[in-house]
């Protein structure tokens, strides 16, 4: 029963990023990148934040 719980969390994930994507709200990779390499030194960085596809085509 726990598992199946945990799949359909999963799914909604997926679910909700998909429609996110979908709208334009997207994360720049290279940000992304930049805070998981961050992960555990002095200077972590805080998450990246959302932008819509168009901010990201900006710059």
């Amino acid at each position: 029963m726990e598992s199946t719980q945990k799949n359909t969390e999963k799914w909604q994930q997926t679910l909700d990023a998909l429609d996110s994507a979908a709208k334009g709200k997207v994360v720049n990779t290279s940000e992304v990148y930049k805070w998981l390499n961050s992960w555990g030194t002095e200077n972590e960085l805080e998450a990246p934040k959302l932008k819509s596809s168009t901010d990201m085509l900006k710059g």
